[in-house]
Order: C-alpha cells, then structure tokens, then sequence
C-alpha cells in the first residue's frame, strides 16, 4: 500500500515547527552564563549542575539555592497550639531554600510557601489501639495533632 503523499501546507507546517525546535534548542545557554533571575531560572541551573556533575563525577558546579526574596509569599498569622508565647526558631536549609528565622505566635508574616507547608505538617503523633483482621491489637499511629496554627491572612492594601 503507498503511503498518501503530503500537501505543502503541511510540508511547510512540519518545516517551521522543526526550526523553530532546533532554534529553541540551540538557544541552550552554558552553565556559566546562565540567568539567576528568578525561580524557574534557579531550578533550570540546578537541574543543568545535577546532570554535568554527574557527567564529569565531580562536583565542580555547586547547588544553589534560591532567596527567600524570589519565592512566592503568603500572608499568615502565626500560632503556636501549646499556647506559648515564645518565638519559634524555624530554620530550614535544604536544596529549594536557606530559611532561618524566629516567628513570635499571634503575629502576621509574609513567608515562602514552601515553608508554610514545612510548618503545616509538623505536629505530635497520635497513638491508638487498632483490631486487626485476625482479631489481634496493636498499637498504631492514627494521626497527627498539629504544632503550629496558620491563619491565612486576606487584606487589601489601600
């Protein structure tokens, strides 16, 4: 069976989407003049070192992190649920961000996402019988009860 030839307009479509890929990627930049302007750019550069480092087995392109600065925000009023007034040091470094700062309950912060899920999902463990199938009890883990209250706050600015 012979295969249906083409028309032009699709022989045209298929040549203006295959240049236009080869120009998108022989736009690729060098690791060394890569942008750090925002936090997609410093994503793109760590997943770039990732790959060299392991191509070379050595890790010639350090890991960076982004500042806190670029990071999306929320609004939120902070609590602590054991009812201290105390500030709570969070500190958190890892490869999305370098966080360190003390929070005082009952005040309003503007704080990167990413550590408003870290505070989200920290709390005391709750422990409970449970009848297995066969009949037997053990004791397991049934559920959290938080640490931290986050109030997320909506205000406009006039």
């Amino acid at each position: 069976m012979a295969r249906p030839r083409k028309s032009t307009v699709e022989t045209m479509e298929d040549d203006v989407i295959g240049s236009t890929i080869k120009s998108v990627e022989a736009e690729k930049v060098a690791i060394e003049d890569m942008p750090l302007n925002t936090l997609r750019d410093y994503r793109l550069y760590n997943d770039e070192a990732r790959k060299l480092n392991k191509k070379l087995r050595l890790c010639r392109y350090p890991i960076k992190q982004c500042p806190v600065d670029l990071h999306p925000k929320q609004r939120i009023k902070f609590g602590n649920n054991d009812q201290s007034i105390h500030p709570v040091k969070v500190f958190i470094s890892n490869h999305l961000i370098h966080y360190d700062e003390k929070l005082t309950p009952g005040q309003i912060y503007e704080i990167p996402e990413c550590i408003v899920h870290y505070l989200s999902e920290k709390g005391y463990p709750v422990w409970d019988w449970v009848t297995l199938s066969d009949g037997s009890r053990e004791t397991r883990q049934v559920g959290k009860r938080n640490r931290f209250s986050l109030t997320t706050v909506y205000q406009d600015n006039y």
